[in-house]
């Protein structure tokens, strides 16, 4: 993790790759005022990297038929920025503390604390947190992502 003194607005996912959960984030001090959607193309081809990496290493007897899998339904993936676990943050109307707007998804199991999320933004002991429904995740790009994908946490509307 970068160290960040400034604090900054910005957006964030947790994803889930072959070994565990991990954060992304996107400081607005250092990737502009990126949306989550656009955030969501930046995240997703590590993303599938990663996964298509684990594969190679694991089982390479089925390596080819899981990449032309995910290849086949790419476009579908990258319209699926509603998967994952996301946020938005922001300055409050004070503009000295910060508003992490998310789906109320995150979960112990994930082992992404609010804490870590803060501390990436640089606004840790400075954030109220709130659920957005415009952040739950979509039923559908998570199952799907799941038939593609050993993945067998849910994490929507948990």
């Amino acid at each position: 993790m970068t160290d960040h003194p400034e604090p900054s607005e910005g957006v964030f996912y947790v994803v889930r790759l072959p070994h565990g959960w991990q954060l992304c984030s996107f400081r607005f001090d250092e990737y502009g005022p990126i949306g989550l959607p656009d955030c969501w193309v930046q995240v997703l081809e590590p993303f599938l990297d990663i996964w298509l990496t684990h594969f190679g290493k694991e089982n390479p007897t089925t390596f080819k038929a899981r990449h032309t899998a995910l290849e086949s339904e790419l476009g579908l993936l990258v319209a699926g920025y509603d998967t994952f676990p996301r946020g938005e943050v922001c300055r409050a109307d004070d503009r000295k503390r910060y508003v992490i707007r998310h789906s109320g998804e995150l979960a112990r199991m994930m082992h992404v604390p609010r804490r870590e999320i803060e501390e990436a933004f640089g606004i840790h002991g400075h954030a109220t947190w709130v659920e957005d429904h415009d952040h739950i995740s979509d039923h559908r790009s998570a199952q799907r992502l799941r038939a593609l994908l050993p993945i067998e946490e849910k994490w929507e509307d948990i």
